[in-house]
């Protein structure tokens, strides 16, 4: 895999303090009373350095899992073409999970989302519906690719609804590390599927009273 260049990894280093400074004005002042001058002034850059890497404020709270999402593109476009796409989304996001997060950003996230659970969820939501249209772009820009869009979309939303539940069990609960949250997931959506699908669904006796009963 090509290594980024100076300025690549200088850039790359410029988002994560940004992020950072971000998270603690956050937890230290609020999301509301924190202003983009404060974190540009915590961070050591310009304003419009800030919006260079960040439209909004609530980009900042979720920005490890953003580019974290990065990572993941790039390893799908690596795995096998001939893959199921469901092995290949499963391989990827579990790689993703024993990733896990810095201890330090994961501490600050933790305080955001205990004293702001509905923005944190909104950011959590709109942070997965862009990484999944990504998963869905990758698989279908696959080299031979012979899978149908409805289906890819099917096993990306399936897929990423894994790892979006572990990460919300993980990143709220902190039991187990996010890799035994996502295995706990993957299995119970697994074994339940094979139980409740197995056989087809009963059909349901038509009443008297449905016109389509009715034989002429």
């Amino acid at each position: 895999m090509a290594q980024a260049s100076g300025r690549e990894q200088q850039a790359i280093q410029t988002r994560a303090r940004i992020a950072e400074a971000a998270l603690e004005l956050f937890v230290t002042q609020g999301y509301a009373e924190t202003t983009i001058d404060q974190i540009a002034e915590a961070a050591g850059v310009a304003r419009r350095t800030v919006f260079r890497h960040f439209q909004t404020k609530g980009a900042m709270l979720l920005d490890h899992l953003t580019v974290r999402g990065d990572f993941v593109i790039r390893r799908l476009r690596e795995r096998p073409p001939a893959e199921p796409p469901l092995a290949s989304l499963h391989a990827v996001l579990r790689e993703l999970c024993e990733q896990g997060y810095e201890r330090r950003l994961l501490h600050l996230i933790r305080a955001v989302l205990a004293t702001e659970p509905r923005f944190a969820g909104e950011q959590m939501s709109l942070s997965m519906r862009v990484l999944k249209q990504a998963l869905i772009a990758a698989l279908e820009n696959q080299p031979g690719s012979t899978h149908s869009r409805v289906e890819i979309k099917a096993l990306t939303e399936m897929a990423e609804s894994w790892y979006s539940t572990a990460a919300e069990l993980y990143l709220k609960q902190g039991e187990r590390t996010l890799t035994e949250y996502f295995d706990e997931v993957v299995a119970a959506c697994v074994q339940a599927s094979a139980r409740d699908l197995a056989s087809p669904p009963s059909r349901v006796s038509r009443s008297a009273g449905d016109p389509g009963s009715a034989r002429s």
